[in-house]
């Protein structure tokens, strides 16, 4: 197998990452909202192989970016990235006043 097929194996395909997320003071939030290109019913991408093209924000997935904090905790491609900060709920914080 080689290095591309491994690095695509470790997907677990929940489609968490694809969800929109935005960035406020220095930590990364997600949002309730789906990338329109994520089938909700099977997680997969509907143009994956297009991806990048498709949807300009489509970010490849490396090590620079990963770093960023946008995949999910349990994520196997940031399993074992020491100090990685996953991002939160939008709604985290917010009180119920």
């Amino acid at each position: 197998m080689n290095d591309h097929a491994d690095w695509e194996a470790r997907c677990r395909r929940c489609g968490r990452c694809c969800f929109e997320k935005v960035e406020f003071e220095g930590e990364v939030y997600y949002t309730e909202t789906p990338c329109e290109k994520l089938d909700l019913s099977t997680n997969l991408c509907t143009v994956y192989d297009e991806r990048h093209t498709a949807r300009p924000g489509c970010v490849p997935l490396d090590p620079k970016v990963i770093a960023q904090g946008i995949l999910p905790e349990d994520c196997p491609y940031v399993e074992g990235v020491a100090g990685y900060r996953a991002p939160h709920p939008a709604d985290e914080g917010e009180d119920d006043a």
